[in-house]
């Protein structure tokens, strides 16, 4: 037990069943071979008491590594981290004690293990590794991956990376990113046809065994046209070569023939693959964006998010729009230079009319807690209205320096400063109806300024994914 500085022996922090399961980390910063390295360690618990179920934490000397993270890389040791389950801490992928992803971080690296957390969480790519607070490594339903490639002998190590090339060498297997990808996708259509099955079957049994039997003429029975499970065989060399051989030709046809032989021979097929590519773009965005918006992040954390997402921040304009500058300087002598006034977004409009959008986060509070002068009236928060004063105070400085800029930007040419809108997006909608009235009556008088929660963008993508998604066809069995 640890001792105070008076002698006494100072009281251990203890946990509850429901605290150990929220992950807690320290950001240990190192240098290594004249670079800079940020290790991550995950706090760790054991049952102190039994019967009142009391967790301690275990000595800070104790705490796994978790992740190590350099400028060109994130290096993972997964794990299991829920310490109710028999196979708490034991490794995640098996014989894959680590787990590489080649990707450039940059060389701010941060330097508290909230940052660290979310640099993570923001570089990995969804859906193919898991959040640090769920011990990192390979996504769940990527298990068949690592399970199948312990077959190769003695490898210990997964790396993977946006090389397409995949080898083995020594102890270590690459993997790309791309093909990690493509599997995920692949496993959710086995197990989405895979349950289509498992129900028509069904169906198909009461229809034959039920039905049939009580109303022949009504209810012929069914008649099994291929049988409802894939043989599987594995492939020869000659085969094997066969097929490839076959591919390729495919892929020289297919290059040979190019767009505009598709646009004239199956424009149907075209454009379905066109809007298949973007529903699952719009879904695979939506679900990001959901569970952002569970995570209470930082405001440079969302600024990140929207650059690398421009489509969800267009969602807040009526008309189309294209990103201008981001950070950009509003009082100083150009958009890129020092200077106070510094806006989150610059877009421009089809035609010459430009807009400044100010983030804020879904955490930021839009109404005073307190009403004014009775129980209906709640004016906005300061978070909010400091928002809207700082847009408007970019909107002139702008305005009065809209010479310089337009000079030294070549982008904004054929922009002007005589229409500079103004978007805030902050907050979520309130969900008390007085006071989500006032919120309304007091965006809808801010007529310079257009303030759009969080929620209403993903509200918006929503709405667009339903219409791009139409109720399928229900099944005969």
């Amino acid at each position: 037990m640890a001792k105070g500085s008076g002698g006494n022996a100072a009281p251990l922090q203890t946990f509850t069943d429901q605290n150990v399961l929220d992950a807690f980390f320290r950001l240990e910063v190192v240098t290594e071979a004249e670079a800079p390295v940020r290790k991550l360690y995950l706090r760790t618990y054991e049952l102190a008491d039994a019967d009142a179920r009391i967790w301690q934490a275990r000595p800070e000397s104790e705490w796994p590594l978790l992740a190590s993270i350099t400028p060109n890389q994130i290096l993972m040791r997964p794990i299991h981290v829920n310490p109710h389950a028999q196979r708490y801490l034991s490794p995640k992928n098996g014989r894959f004690t680590t787990v590489i992803y080649m990707a450039e971080v940059g060389t701010e690296l941060p330097n508290d293990a909230a940052k660290a957390t979310s640099l993570i969480e923001m570089h990995l790519p969804w859906k193919v590794f898991d959040s640090p607070d769920r011990g990192l490594g390979l996504h769940g339903d990527l298990d068949q991956v690592w399970q199948g490639l312990s077959r190769v002998p003695n490898a210990t190590t997964l790396v993977v990376s946006r090389n397409p090339d995949q080898y083995t060498d020594d102890r270590v297997i690459s993997v790309g990113e791309e093909e990690l990808d493509k599997l995920r996708r692949g496993f959710n259509r086995v197990r989405t046809n895979g349950r289509k099955l498992i129900r028509q079957s069904q169906q198909g049994l009461v229809h034959d065994g039920v039905l049939n039997r009580i109303d022949p003429e009504r209810f012929p029975r069914t008649v099994r046209v291929a049988a409802p499970l894939v043989e599987v065989r594995r492939e020869g060399s000659r085969q094997a070569a066969n097929r490839e051989r076959i591919e390729r030709r495919s892929n020289v046809q297919t290059v040979r023939r190019q767009l505009d032989e598709l646009v004239t021979e199956a424009p149907r097929e075209l454009m379905m693959l066109h809007a298949e590519i973007e529903r699952v773009t719009l879904a695979k965005m939506i679900e990001a964006f959901r569970e952002k918006l569970a995570g209470k992040l930082t405001e440079s954390v969302w600024q990140t998010f929207f650059e690398m997402n421009k489509f969800v921040l267009s969602m807040a304009f009526a008309r189309p729009v294209e990103l201008a500058h981001t950070q950009f300087h509003a009082k100083g002598s150009t958009l890129t230079g020092s200077g106070a006034q510094i806006g989150d977004f610059l877009f421009k409009e089809r035609g010459q009319a430009l807009a400044i959008v100010e983030i804020k986060t879904p955490e930021t509070i839009l109404l005073r807690a307190k009403a004014y002068r009775g129980q209906e009236v709640f004016g906005p928060n300061s978070d909010l209205s400091g928002a809207v004063t700082q847009v408007l105070f970019q909107q002139n400085e702008l305005k009065q320096r809209w010479v310089h800029h337009r000079h030294d930007t070549p982008g904004l040419q054929q922009s002007g400063a005589d229409v500079i809108k103004c978007v805030v997006v902050a907050g979520t909608l309130p969900t008390d109806p007085i006071q989500l009235r006032s919120f309304e009556v007091f965006r809808n008088a801010c007529k310079d300024v257009d303030i759009v929660t969080f929620d209403e963008l993903l509200a918006k993508l929503e709405f667009l994914d339903k219409h791009l998604n139409p109720e399928p066809e229900q099944d005969l069995f």
